[in-house]
């Protein structure tokens, strides 16, 4: 059975970490590194999100959106009114299939999430 006095003074012992000499040049080596990769995730984020921008835009275009306005055109003898109410028919319908307004409610979500991310980081940075 060990003496208690011995295990008091063992365990003094292992809570304590050394200290090294150089351990503040440590830290800002350390700090530095980890400054140095938020700075390239920042740019990588940036650059995958202006290609995903440049992608959507192109696939948006290319789409049958690009027929509509190309029909709107085409068809200019319309009167206002009646633009307007295909255009309001168009966006109810893509309101009212299950599946799209779930899509649209799973975006509205990501984005409060990446508005609340962008303000964690200002609130951060300052």
């Amino acid at each position: 059975m060990a003496e208690p006095d011995f295990e008091a003074q063992l365990t003094r012992m292992f809570a304590e970490a050394p200290s090294f000499p150089d351990a503040s040049l440590f830290n800002a080596e350390v700090a530095a590194k980890l400054d140095r990769g938020w700075t390239m995730r920042r740019m990588f984020i940036g650059l995958a999100g202006t290609a995903a921008g440049l992608i959507a835009a192109f696939q948006i275009l290319s789409s049958r959106f690009s027929s509509e306005v190309t029909q709107l055109s085409r068809n200019t003898g319309h009167n206002l009114q009646t633009e307007l109410d295909a255009g309001y028919s168009k966006f109810n319908a893509l309101f009212a299939s299950p599946g799209s307004s779930e899509a649209v409610w799973l975006a509205a979500c990501l984005a409060v999430v990446a508005l609340a991310f962008a303000v964690t980081r200002m609130v951060e940075d300052f």
